[in-house]
Parts: C-alpha cells; sequence; structure tokens
C-alpha cells in the first residue's frame, strides 16, 4: 500500500536533507508544524543527526533556531 501523504517528520528529514536550514517560522508556514522543537527532538531519538544554530535575526530580539542536517 502506497502511503500518499507524508507526516510532519517525513517533510521535514527530507527538506533538511537536501542542504537547507529551517526555523520554526518556516516549518509553520511550509509544513504546518506548530512545535519544531519536538519534532526535532523525535527525529532525533530516531537517530537522526540534526544541528541547531542559534543565530540572530532582523525580525527578532531574541536568537532563532536555524535546524540543519
Amino acid at each position: 500500500e502506497l502511503k500518499m501523504t507524508k507526516t510532519q517528520n517525513e517533510k521535514i528529514v527530507a527538506f533538511l536533507r537536501k542542504g537547507s536550514t529551517l526555523t520554526a517560522s518556516q516549518a509553520r508556514a511550509r509544513f504546518g508544524v506548530q512545535n519544531l522543537s519536538a519534532r526535532i527532538n523525535e527525529l532525533r531519538n530516531e537517530g537522526y543527526e540534526i544541528q541547531t544554530t542559534m543565530k540572530a535575526t532582523k525580525t527578532s530580539t531574541q536568537p532563532v533556531a536555524f535546524y540543519s542536517m
């Protein structure tokens, strides 16, 4: 049976595997992910090596987490 819809976690992994970085606001807009840090934690627990880089941005007073593989 072919699974037609990817889970949020599968979409995140596919996106990161392209060499892209992902922030919480991007994940919300692209994939409807409300809690990216929880999804990243689940993926790490499954064995995916995902890096977190904290960066200052023009639109936020707090550093923003950029996730990458």
